[in-house]
C-alpha cells in the first residue's frame, strides 16, 4: 500500500510516520449528491506518531472501511466521534489519481466463480489398519493410547446405545476412537467447486501458555524502551542462542533482585539456572548482567516508580530475532524467519482482533500486542465493531474532552505537551509523568497502566480459500517445512510431525504461522454427509451415525430444544493443515461431542477424563498464573495449550489417539481435549446429550453463572420441556432425579427472592419468552422459571443478583414465575408416578 506524505510545513497537516494506517471510507451522500472523490484529508490531534492520527481516503470502491489502527486492527474512532472531530478540520485535498468507478444499484449480479474441483484421489479417504502403540507406550511424553472400539453392523445402527455401552471404559480416558464396520463409507457430499471458507491464523508459540507469558513480557520490554526513545530490536545472544529475558528476570527476582545478585556475585549461578555453563561461554556472567542492566532493570525501576508490577499475562506475545552478537544492540528485539514459504515473515501473534505488524523503513519490524477472544472447536469468531457502541453517547461523546485533561494533575491546558495513550485514550502531560518526558515520543505512547495491561488473546481471521487452493497451500507448506529435515517428498512419519509440533509450540524464538478452517457452520456451507433435504434417497442421509442426525436421536435430549444451535445441534466443519491446532477445552455445557474425519491426513488428539478436570485446571493456573490474572475465564476461550508432558508431571491423566479418514472420535462430558493436524484434512463435529449427561449439565450451568459466561441454552428449560413432551415410563426413570433437583433448586431461589424483597409482587406468566427476557443482566444465567424485574425497564435478574437490578424502591419490583409452585410440584409428581409404575 503506497504512502502519501503531506507537506509537514502546513499548519493543518503533518508528516506521516509509517505507523499510520489509512482509513478508507466509502461515503454515500444522501443529499441528492452523487460524488466520486479521490481525496486525502489529514488533520491534527496530539498523538505521538508525528502528531498524525488519521488518513482518510474517499472513496475507494464499494466497501466501507472504518479506521483501523495499525497495531490493533480494530476501530480506533467510531463514526460519531469522527464526525465531531471533522467539524473542526479544514481538509487539504491531495490528488491520488483517477477516480474509480462506483458500481450502481443496477449492476448485474456476477455468479460465483467456480474453483477447480478437489481431486479426491489426491487425499486419503480410508485409513490403514490400526497399529496400537507398544506397551509401555512409545508415544511422545509416554502417553497411553485412548481406547479404540469396533462396533458390529447391528450395534452401529444405534449410536447412543452403543456409546452408552462403552462408556464405563471410555469415559475413564475422556476420549475414545470408534472405527465403523467395514463398508460404511459415506460419500463426501460437498461441492468442492463452490465451497469456500475463511481460516483462522495461528502462531504456534503464542498458543502455549508458558511461552505466551514469556512473549508477553518481551512485548512490554519492547514497548517501554521504544517509547523511552531508545528502542531495542534484538535480543542479546549467549552461546549462540537468545537470552531468555523473562526467565532471567525470574531467576534474578528469586534471588533478591539485581543489586543483591550483583553484590553476592551470583550471576554464574543464574547462568546455570538458565542452562549455560562456563565451558560453553566464558563471558556468561558479564553477558547476563549487562542484559539485565540494559534491558530489564530500566523497566523494573519504571514500574517501581509507578507502584505497578508487570503481570506479564496481558499483551500477546511476540517472537524475537536472535542477535549475532552477545553484546547488547540498541537497535534490536525483532523477528526471525518462521514459517515457509517466506523467509521474512512478520511476527504478529494470532489474534481475534488483528493487531498486526507494520513495516518500518530499512526493514525493521514492529511487533504488536494482541487481543481476543468445540469438539474440535478452536476459537470464537472475530467480533466486528458494534455500531451501537459507536453511537452510544454515554460511552463516546466525552472521549475528546477526556484527552484534553491530564490524568495525573487533572488539569487541562498545555495541549502541546499532552500525550494521548494509544490504549485508554486518556491524556497525560509530559511533565507530569514519572520520570518526566522532555520530548514527545515519535512512537505510539502508552500510559503506565496500559503498558502492562493489554487485551484478551485470540485468533486472527485469515484468508478465504477453496478446497483446491487450500490443499495447494497445505501441501507446499508441509513439503517446504520438512524438506530440510530429510523428508523432501512431504511424506513425514506421524511421530516426527508430533515432535516438531511440540518443539515449535514451546519455542520462544521460533514459530510457524499456520491456518485452520475451523468452526465453519454446515448450515451455511453444507455438510460433508449426504442430507435428507438434498439427497433423500441416499442411504447415508438417514443413517443414525450421520452427524446431522445424532443430536436429535430418540435418546438425545437435544431433540427437546426448541431452536437449532449451530455447532451443537448443527455440525461444524474443520479444514486442517499441518500443525493447525485446537487448544485445550471441554464442550459447551459439558456435553458429549463426536467428530468424523471425511478424508485427509491424521489428526492427533489428547484427552483428559472428567475425573482429572479439576487437577488439569489447577495445573494450568499454576503454570501460567499471569494469564489467568488478566483473563480469569481463560479456559473458556480455547486459545491456550500446555504440554501433555507438563500435565503428566503434575499428576494429570492424559491419553492420546490418532484419528484417520473414516474414523470417529467421541469426547465425554467435562473431558478436556486438544490436538493438532498432520496435514490437509476435512472433519465434521457435533454435540449430543443423552440422559447420563444431565448432572454434568447442571454443574456446567452453575459454573457459567459463577464466571458470568453466556450459556448456550437454558438447562432448566430443557428439563421442563422434556417432562412435558416425553411422558414415557422409560424417560421418567432417569428424569425423576433431575426433576427433584430442579424443584429443590427453584424453590430455594424463589424463597431467596421473597426474603430479599418481602413486599415484592408475584406474577405468574405462563408464556414462553425469548431467552433474553429471562437472562440475568449480571451473571448472564438463564433464569427460566423465575426472574426478578422492575417497572422501570425490561431487564431482569436471577434471585442471587437482585441488588444489581436497579436503584428503584422495592415496591416497584416483581417476581415473575413461569409456573406457580403448585404447578411445578404437579409436574414433578407426574414424573415420579410414571417412574414408579414402570
Amino acid at each position: 500500500m503506497g504512502q502519501h506524505f503531506i507537506d509537514s510545513r502546513s499548519p493543518l497537516s503533518f508528516s506521516l510516520s509509517p505507523s499510520l494506517l489509512a482509513l478508507s471510507l466509502s461515503l454515500s451522500l444522501s443529499l441528492s449528491l452523487s460524488l466520486s472523490l479521490s481525496l486525502v484529508y489529514s488533520y491534527h490531534i496530539f498523538r505521538p506518531s508525528s502528531f498524525s492520527l488519521f488518513l482518510l481516503s474517499i472513496p475507494l470502491g464499494r466497501h466501507t472501511y472504518i479506521n483501523q489502527h495499525p497495531l490493533s486492527g480494530k476501530s480506533r474512532v467510531c463514526p460519531s466521534i469522527l464526525a465531531k472531530m471533522m467539524k473542526h478540520v479544514v481538509p487539504k485535498p491531495v490528488h491520488l489519481g483517477p477516480t474509480p468507478t462506483l458500481p450502481s444499484a443496477d449492476t448485474p449480479h456476477v455468479p460465483l466463480q467456480r474453483a477447480p474441483a478437489l481431486d479426491m484421489t489426491s487425499v486419503a479417504t480410508t485409513a490403514p489398519p490400526e497399529n496400537q502403540r507398544t506397551d509401555p507406550p512409545t508415544r511422545m511424553f509416554g502417553l497411553p493410547d485412548a481406547p479404540c472400539f469396533y462396533p458390529t453392523e447391528q450395534e452401529f445402527l444405534e449410536p447412543l446405545k452403543y456409546i452408552d455401552s462403552i462408556r464405563p471404559l471410555a469415559e475413564k480416558a475422556g476420549i475414545c476412537k470408534i472405527i465403523p464396520p467395514e463398508g460404511w463409507k459415506p460419500p463426501f457430499a460437498l461441492d468442492s467447486e463452490v465451497f469456500r471458507f475463511k481460516t483462522r491464523l495461528q502462531k504456534l508459540n503464542s498458543m502455549e501458555g508458558q511461552t505466551r507469558t514469556n512473549l508477553n513480557y518481551l512485548e512490554q520490554l519492547y514497548k517501554f524502551h521504544r517509547q523511552q526513545g531508545h528502542p531495542v530490536y534484538k535480543i542479546p545472544q549467549l552461546d549462540k542462542r537468545p537470552i531468555d529475558l523473562y526467565q532471567l528476570r525470574k531467576e534474578v527476582t528469586a534471588r533478591g533482585g539485581y543489586h543483591k545478585v550483583t553484590a553476592s556475585k551470583k550471576w554464574a549461578e543464574i547462568g546455570r539456572g538458565l542452562n549455560y555453563t562456563r565451558k560453553q561461554c566464558t563471558s556468561m556472567s558479564n553477558a547476563l548482567k549487562n542484559a539485565y542492566h540494559n534491558i530489564i532493570l530500566p523497566y523494573e525501576e519504571y514500574l517501581a516508580n509507578q507502584k505497578l508490577s508487570a503481570p506479564t499475562g496481558t499483551v500477546a506475545g511476540t517472537k524475537r530475532e536472535a542477535s549475532t552478537d552477545s553484546s547488547l544492540d540498541q537497535d534490536a528485539l525483532a523477528t526471525p524467519a518462521a514459517s515457509p514459504p517466506s523467509n521474512d515473515s512478520l511476527f504478529s501473534p494470532p489474534t481475534r482482533r488483528s493487531k498486526r505488524l507494520k513495516k518500518e523503513p530499512h526493514g525493521k519490524s514492529i511487533p504488536s500486542p494482541p487481543s481476543v477472544s468445540q469438539s474440535d472447536r478452536m476459537s470464537v469468531e472475530p467480533a466486528p465493531l458494534k455500531m451501537e457502541e459507536c453511537n452510544n453517547d454515554t460511552g463516546n461523546n466525552n472521549r475528546a474532552d477526556l484527552a484534553k485533561t491530564c490524568e495525573v494533575c487533572h488539569a487541562g491546558g498545555h495541549l502541546d505537551k499532552m500525550l494521548v495513550c494509544e490504549n485508554c485514550e486518556l491524556g497525560h502531560h509530559t511533565f507530569c509523568l514519572t520520570p518526566p518526558l522532555q520530548h514527545v515520543p515519535r512512537a505510539d505512547w502508552y500510559c503506565a497502566k496500559c503498558l502492562i495491561a493489554g487485551e484478551d488473546f485470540g485468533f486472527e481471521e485469515g484468508e478465504e480459500y477453496s478446497l483446491s487452493s487450500f490443499q495447494q497451500k497445505c501441501n507446499n507448506f508441509k513439503k517446504e517445512w520438512f524438506e530440510n529435515k530429510g523428508y523432501p517428498d512431504g511424506k513425514v512419519p506421524e511421530d516426527v510431525v508430533e515432535r516438531e509440533f511440540w518443539r515449535l509450540v514451546e519455542n520462544t524464538f521460533e514459530t510457524a504461522e499456520v491456518e485452520y478452517g475451523a468452526d465453519l457452520h454446515s448450515s451455511q456451507h453444507g455438510s460433508g454427509f449426504p442430507m435428507r433435504s438434498r439427497d433423500p434417497d441416499n442411504e447415508y442421509s438417514t443413517h443414525p451415525f450421520n452427524l446431522n442426525n445424532i443430536p436429535t436421536l430418540q435418546e438425545s435430549l437435544f431433540r427437546h430444544i426448541k431452536s437449532d444451535i449451530s455447532g451443537m445441534m448443527i455440525p461444524w466443519l474443520y479444514v486442517g493443515m499441518c500443525f493447525s491446532t485446537f487448544c485445550w477445552h471441554n464442550e459447551d455445557h459439558y456435553t458429549y461431542s463426536i467428530n468424523y474425519m471425511h478424508w485427509g491426513e491424521t489428526k492427533t488428539w489428547y484427552g483428559i477424563p472428567a475425573s482429572d478436570a479439576i487437577q488439569f485446571e489447577d495445573t494450568m493456573r499454576q503454570a501460567v498464573p499471569e494469564l489467568f490474572e488478566h483473563q480469569p475465564d481463560l479456559l473458556f476461550q480455547l486459545v491456550t495449550m500446555l504440554s501433555p508432558g507438563r500435565l503428566v508431571e503434575n499428576g494429570v491423566k492424559v491419553v492420546a489417539l490418532d484419528q484417520r479418514p473414516g474414523q470417529l472420535v467421541v469426547t465425554f462430558p467435562q473431558a478436556y481435549h486438544a490436538g493438532f493436524n498432520h496435514g490437509f484434512n476435512f472433519a465434521e463435529a457435533v454435540n449430543f446429550a443423552p440422559p447420563d449427561w444431565c448432572q454434568f449439565g447442571i454443574d456446567c450451568a452453575l459454573r457459567y453463572k459463577e464466571h458470568r459466561k453466556h450459556p448456550v441454552f437454558s438447562h432448566d428449560e430443557l428439563i421442563i420441556t422434556t417432562a412435558i413432551r416425553d411422558t414415557s415410563a422409560e424417560t421418567a426413570q432417569w428424569l425423576q432425579h433431575e426433576m427433584k433437583k430442579l424443584l429443590d433448586r427453584e424453590m430455594a431461589q424463589r424463597t431467596l427472592a421473597l426474603n430479599h424483597c418481602p413486599s415484592m409482587r408475584v406474577i405468574i406468566d405462563e408464556v414462553d419468552r425469548p431467552e433474553d427476557e429471562f437472562q440475568c443482566l449480571y451473571c448472564n444465567s438463564y433464569s427460566y422459571l423465575s426472574q426478578v424485574g422492575c417497572n422501570c425497564g425490561p431487564k431482569v435478574t436471577c434471585s442471587d443478583h437482585i441488588a444489581e437490578l436497579c436503584k428503584c424502591d422495592a415496591s416497584e419490583r416483581f417476581l415473575r414465575l413461569r409456573f406457580s409452585d403448585q404447578k411445578l410440584e404437579e409436574m414433578a409428581k407426574r414424573v415420579y408416578d410414571s417412574a414408579a409404575s414402570a
